[in-house]
């Protein structure tokens, strides 16, 4: 499992989209999903630089069924899907893994989580908060 930690300044989202392509074998993830799986790390670096306090956390795994990416921030609020107006500017980071991630969910630091089983990991800090991840398949 690779990690990087993240602090809450303008190049995170870039410096995170970088580091998933760089530690994303293509046999893998093939490149036509790359940008599924950098543009979903992106959104949720955002977010969770937006709504935590402190560094985030960002953990990555893979094997030959796909990637496993794992956000980790301070904040113990569990994001929702919500619907959107036409018209908003923000609020959209969710609903995008949702539509684009092969699975999703959040792990809480009390053991809580909202998903299926990932086989325990990615975890959050003891210290609190949680764990945003999706998954994406190979192909």
């Amino acid at each position: 499992m690779e990690r990087l930690t993240l602090h809450d300044q303008l190049s995170a989202a870039a410096m995170a989209r970088h580091w998933v392509c760089d530690h994303c074998p293509e046999q893998h993830l093939p490149a036509a999903r790359r940008w599924i799986a950098e543009l979903l790390t992106s959104e949720l670096v955002v977010n969770a630089l937006a709504h935590g306090r402190g560094p985030v956390v960002l953990s990555l795994t893979h094997d030959e069924e796909g990637i496993l990416v794992g956000i980790s921030d301070s904040d113990e609020r569990v994001p929702t899907l919500r619907a959107q107006s036409p018209g908003a500017t923000a609020g959209r980071g969710i609903a995008l893994v949702d539509a684009l991630a092969t699975t999703w969910g959040v792990y809480g630091s009390d053991g809580s989580r909202t998903d299926a089983d990932t086989g325990g990991w990615p975890r959050p800090q003891e210290s609190g908060g949680k764990t945003v991840w999706f998954h994406l398949a190979t192909g």
